[in-house]
């Protein structure tokens, strides 16, 4: 039988980068999952609309962090993949046009490997992460042109001012 302590115990973070990289990996990853059993039971418009929004409250917490441009989006986000999911992530590109070369999105493919996605939920998501990065570019007025690689398991995503 366990002892319950009646008092408080004191939590100090000490986990290594490894472990948190790989926590915070499961918890998106089973986002993205609970996103794709939404719209298999018929509420893709209110996934959509959802990750609109999303997608816009996205953006203004980076421009709040100094992104203005399409070069900084893409550091930006190359930074935070990096360092969150511990993802293989490059960037190259200039102020007018950037592009984001997610070679091993982390994210992606825990969440690919725990719903066992078939050939059709990894097209529906592939719409979906495409239509995210459509929204983000435009709460920044840029375009934003994805390109899903390497058998759907990459992408190259490049931002352009449109004005």
């Amino acid at each position: 039988m366990a002892i319950i302590s009646k008092e408080k115990q004191s939590v100090k973070a000490n986990w290594p980068i490894q472990k948190i990289q790989q926590e915070m990996t499961r918890i998106i990853a089973s986002k993205i999952i609970t996103r794709l059993r939404f719209m298999e039971n018929g509420n893709e418009a209110f996934i959509e609309k959802f990750e609109k929004i999303s997608a816009e409250q996205v953006a203004n917490a980076f421009k709040k962090s100094g992104v203005k441009t399409p070069l900084d989006l893409v550091e930006h986000m190359a930074e935070r993949a990096a360092n969150l999911f511990g993802a293989q992530v490059q960037y190259a590109g200039d102020a007018r046009s950037a592009t984001l070369f997610n070679e091993k999105p982390t994210v992606w493919l825990e969440a690919k490997k725990n719903a066992n996605m078939n050939v059709k939920q990894e097209q529906l998501m592939h719409k979906h992460y495409e239509n995210w990065q459509r929204d983000l570019a435009s709460a920044f007025g840029f375009s934003a042109k994805v390109e899903i690689t390497n058998n759907g398991d990459s992408s190259i995503v490049t931002f352009t001012k449109t004005a």
